[in-house]
């Protein structure tokens, strides 16, 4: 399972929610690029979030949050956060530097709880990978401010 994120319009995500534009054909328009998160999505939440599956706003839409729109991927549906909450999310993560990420870092707790994609967090090497993309996340939604563009969150 890859997690994966792309930017938007304001006008696209319009057209998404009143239908007339799928959800599937932007998510899938090559011409396009988003960005790829590997399978460093779900260690990323937990980091963020302290969980493996909830969370709060905006921490939550970070990468599982967000409203659905269209057709089940395989892994779920194609959710989308607002220029707002993409605002909302940027100013949060501004301030979670990958020093933060390294202490709630609890490779225990991770592997008792199945965090995806690793069968032992032990291994130093699993931290570096994570963080590597967590700063290309952070990023990716600062830019997407800069942009302002709203954003598709999607597992596939």
């Amino acid at each position: 399972m890859i997690g994966n994120l792309k930017q938007i319009s304001e006008e696209t995500l319009d057209l998404i929610i009143k239908g007339e534009v799928d959800a599937e054909t932007v998510v899938f328009d090559e011409k396009e690029v988003g960005l790829d998160l590997d399978k460093s999505w779900h260690a990323i939440h937990f980091l963020l979030n302290g969980s493996a599956w909830e969370g709060e706003a905006p921490l939550f839409n970070v990468i599982l949050g967000g409203t659905e729109v269209g057709e089940d991927l395989g892994y779920g549906k194609t959710r989308y956060l607002t220029n707002k909450e993409v605002q909302e999310v940027a100013l949060t993560l501004v301030n979670i530097t990958e020093e933060d990420l390294k202490q709630r870092f609890d490779a225990a707790v991770m592997n008792e709880l199945e965090i995806y994609p690793s069968q032992d967090w032990s291994q130093d090497e699993e931290m570096e990978y994570v963080l590597f993309y967590y700063s290309e996340l952070k990023e990716y939604y600062m830019e997407a401010v800069r942009q302002g563009n709203a954003m598709l969150l999607f597992i596939s």
